[in-house]
Order: structure tokens, then sequence, then C-alpha cells
């Protein structure tokens, strides 16, 4: 059995001198990660239920083991916390809290030029529960828990018309913990800040029931667990994020936090993670991104910028560009909201001479200024 340690991973220190304590509460009475945490795990794969906000995110690419078809997945579970006092008081075994649960199962089927997406939102019961003490939940026609070994885990995703994803994912690095002391900035604002816990290649080998057809498939993935209790700081609209895979074994992280003026705050960074998981990272001062291409939703009318480039001084490699383009144009996810649509879909990654260099996932959230509440 594989046993893997945990990455930590600072951004450059440019910004370090500026660190501003965050807060032990929010506004609302939940609390707000503190720096400098050791997570224990598998405990803290699961549920932190005094923190107002929390998601485990899974996206990639997969392959048709005897055939051509290409598909990407995206399986999102959230947690979000009700009253303070109501995740205090609430034991495990009770039905009807305050804590809801939402799932966002997106298939992107490549060849055949679809996507299914489906959006459900429930109370914590018996069709939305997370374990507090391992990876273990079902919500809402998504779940997930670790294997026997404790390495992999299974994760199975249900879509609209009976279709199903079943995977079985397997760490190929370590986990890695992003940020400054263990802590992601979402901000200026000292309580917009976040565990953010990831594995950036993990193996994925299962079957895929689609239109009354068993087809197996494998390819690889990318997993996110971050807990917090604000979305986003003051003067924030959005984020653009996208996760990517290199050919050459290595994995790109970048995103850019949007201000209302359309520019990127500064918290904005990239990183990223060699053959052996070790990282390296730069500050919005280090980097641009690019819009390239627009696409507009016939569905919501909607427009984002889906083709972009990311180009980033590397500390060894100097300026390297990665330009990325969608597999498929509407890869929309519309749920009970149309504000807060979002884009997030399968990607090619390019070099400069228009080489393939890799497959990511991007993700365009809050172009139709529904991420403007706050959890602070």
């Amino acid at each position: 059995m594989k046993t893997w340690v945990l990455i930590l991973c600072s951004v450059g220190q440019t910004l370090l001198a500026e660190w501003i304590e965050p807060p032990r509460q929010s506004s609302q009475g939940h609390l707000v990660p503190r720096p400098d945490y050791q997570p224990d795990f598998p405990r803290d794969h699961g549920a932190h239920r005094d923190y107002g906000l929390e998601w485990w995110y899974w996206v990639g690419h997969l392959k048709e083991v005897d055939g051509e078809r290409e598909f990407g997945f995206q399986s999102t579970v959230f947690r979000i916390a009700g009253d303070s006092q109501d995740s205090l008081e609430t034991d495990e075994e009770s039905f009807g809290h305050r804590q809801l649960h939402l799932a966002h199962s997106a298939l992107s089927d490549l060849s055949e030029e679809k996507y299914l997406f489906h959006e459900r939102v429930l109370r914590e019961g018996w069709q939305a529960r997370v374990s507090e003490r391992t990876l273990g939940m079902k919500v809402a026609g998504i779940e997930a828990e670790l294997t026997w070994e404790g390495n992999s885990h299974r994760l199975l995703t249900q879509y609209p018309g009976e279709g199903m994803l079943t995977l079985t994912l397997t760490p190929q690095k370590p986990l890695v913990q992003f940020g400054e002391r263990g802590l992601s900035r979402k901000g200026d604002d000292p309580a917009s800040v976040s565990w953010y816990w990831t594995y950036t290649r993990l193996e994925a080998e299962g079957t895929l029931d689609i239109e009354g057809e068993r087809i197996s498939v494998k390819g690889s993935a990318w997993m996110d667990h971050e807990t917090s209790s604000s979305q986003l700081g003051k003067g924030l609209v959005g984020w653009d994020w996208t996760c990517m895979h290199l050919e050459d074994g290595t994995e790109v992280k970048a995103y850019r936090l949007r201000k209302e003026d359309g520019t990127s705050d500064r918290w904005s960074a990239v990183y990223w993670i060699d053959r052996e998981g070790k990282t390296q990272s730069v500050y919005a001062d280090r980097f641009s991104w690019e819009e390239d291409e627009w696409w507009t939703s016939e569905t919501t009318g909607l427009r984002y910028p889906t083709s972009v480039s990311v180009t980033a001084d590397h500390p060894q490699k100097g300026k390297v560009t990665y330009r990325l383009r969608p597999m498929l144009s509407d890869q929309e996810f519309v749920g009970n909201r149309a504000d807060n649509a979002y884009w997030e879909g399968a990607c090619e990654v390019l070099d400069l001479e228009g080489a393939r260099i890799g497959r990511a996932y991007l993700e365009l959230a809050g172009y139709g200024g529904g991420l403007g509440a706050r959890l602070n």
C-alpha cells in the first residue's frame, strides 16, 4: 500500500510580509480556518460542520478503453451551514437541521458533442449525508468513499436519463495543501481564507452507463476539498480557474479573482506541481490571464471567455504560456438560479506553436452576478 505525505505549498514571498491574521469567527458565527493547521487524514477528508462553506470537487478526462469515445466529467458536493448554533447543537443522526447540500454533476460527451448536467439541493438527512470522520458521502446521486486500503477512493455519479459513472480513483502524487501557512486567500479580507487540499493527479478507471450502453473508461482526474466560511472577499465578483494535466507528467493550477472593474486581485496565483508532487508558484504580479475568444449562451444569454491564454514567470523556466481551448463549446452549468450559472468544461492545452501539451478543466464563475452574496 502506498503512503502519501502532505505537501505544503506556499506562494512566492512577495505578499508574505503583508500577512493579516484571520479572525476566529465570521460575522455569522462560523469558525474561520486557522493558519498552520496540520490536517489529520482520513478525518479531514470528512465534513467540518462548524465552518460555513465546504466543497468536494472532482473533474477529469476519460477515454473508452476499447474505442475512441472521449468524455469529461465534473462531480461536486457543496455543504452550506445555516445558523451557526444549528451546526454546534445537532448530532449526526438527526434529520431536518440547517446543513444544506448541493450536488452538481456534469458529463461532457466530447465525441457526440453533448453536455449533461444536473443540480439538486437537499437538507442533510436520508438523501444527503457526509461523514465527519472520513471521506464518506451520499448526496443526491453523488457517492464517495475510501477503499479499505485508505489510498484509493470510489466515486459514483448519476446523470439525468439513468446515466451513471462509477470510478476508482488512485492518487499518483501526494496530497497538496495550497496557500501561505496552509491558508488559501480569496482577497484582502482577513476572513476570506480557506483550507485547500488537492490530489492533483488521480488515475481513474471504471465504467460509464449512458444511453443503455456500458462503456469501460480510463483516464486522469483532479480532486479539491476546500473548507471556508467566506466565498469571496469584498470587491470581488467572480473567478476564472483552471487545473491542467500536462503530458510531461506535471500539473498547473491557475486562477484569477476578478474585481468589480474587471482586473485581477493581487491574491490570484499560478501553481506548478512537478513529477514528485513538489510545488512552485507566483502571484498576480508575475502572470497574465488573457481572454482570446468568448462564447455566448443561448440559454442564459451570458458571455464567457472560454478560450484563454495564461502566461506566467516560472521560477526556473522563465516565461511560459498555456493556451486553453474548449473541447466542446456549450459546457454551461445552469442550476436553479440562472444568474448563478457558470461555465465548467473540458479543454485542451496548447503551447504557443499550437501543439497540444495537455488537457485541462476550466471554470468561469460569476458572469451572471449571482456570486454577490457573502457568507462572512
